[in-house]
């Protein structure tokens, strides 16, 4: 999985993350996890979707990430549920002793580098008829308001220079039938594949949260750039983003934050 390092997000990711917790309630909705069901949250983070999950399962729930500053707060935030389990564990290299009926990826599959691997160690993790589901960011307009940041960004003279050394740590598709294709070669059967167009009004500030709680964490690390950020280059940075969400505001001071997101329920036969 790429190099991000959500350490120093987990205590604010939970509270920032508004559209990822709205994506998983249509994720969840569609993979409807019955009573008794085993799950393993794929990419927990700090493990508010995990805590639902438990509650709606009754069944063993295991959360792993690679972040252990999520998996710390996960783990401090769940203590009362006998039936959930978290680990430190890489989505792309994950064994584990145990099989689970569902697999649940919120928000996470536009950072995996080696996307194959990580559904074929998915595909192993799963009982027989056991079903995988994710939602992420797809198609390389995943969010045009964020898109047009980053273009004026590409474009401003002090900081055009260091941001050309930037590299993409991110898996988009366009399609759903390219998607679909991945999770087929993988040994899936599909039962459920679209790429919604989502659209919802927020203050620039709390778009800025937003964009903060999962975008910035590939564009302001140091791992993706081949030229050194200072702090000059950041703060710059983060005030044309800023600026470019306050031009992006209506007549009541809101922003219209669209995102393409793929919404994919797999089943393994």
């Amino acid at each position: 999985m790429s190099e991000v390092n959500f350490n120093s997000r987990a205590f604010t990711y939970a509270k920032n993350s508004l559209v990822q917790k709205s994506a998983s309630e249509v994720l969840l909705n569609l993979l409807s996890i019955q009573p008794g069901e085993d799950v393993l949250d794929l990419c927990c983070g700090p493990g508010h979707i995990t805590k639902k999950i438990a509650q709606i399962t009754g069944g063993n729930v295991m959360g792993i990430d690679i972040s252990q500053g999520m998996i710390e707060q996960a783990i401090s935030s769940g203590q009362e549920f006998t039936n959930l389990t978290y680990s430190v564990m890489d989505a792309e290299d994950f064994e584990l002793p145990v099989n689970f009926d569902v697999i649940v990826c919120n928000s996470a599959f536009q950072w995996f580098q080696k996307p194959e691997q990580a559904i074929t160690r998915c595909f192993n993790a799963l009982k027989q008829e056991g079903r995988i589901g994710i939602q992420a960011p797809a198609t390389r307009m995943y969010c045009p308001n964020f898109v047009a940041a980053i273009e004026k960004i590409r474009n401003h003279p002090g900081i055009r220079e260091i941001f050309k050394s930037f590299k993409n740590p991110w898996f988009f598709l366009e399609s759903e039938e390219e998607y679909e294709q991945l999770f087929r070669s993988c040994g899936f059967d599909i039962i459920h594949s679209e790429i919604r167009k989502e659209s919802n009004l927020f203050s620039p500030e709390e778009a800025y949260k937003i964009y903060q709680s999962g975008a910035e964490n590939g564009y302001l690390n140091q791992a993706f750039y081949t030229e050194t950020l200072d702090e000059d280059y950041i703060s710059s940075f983060r005030k044309v983003v800023k600026e470019t969400f306050e031009e992006q505001t209506d007549d009541s001071g809101m922003i219209d934050l669209k995102f393409k997101r793929i919404y994919l329920i797999a089943k393994k036969q």
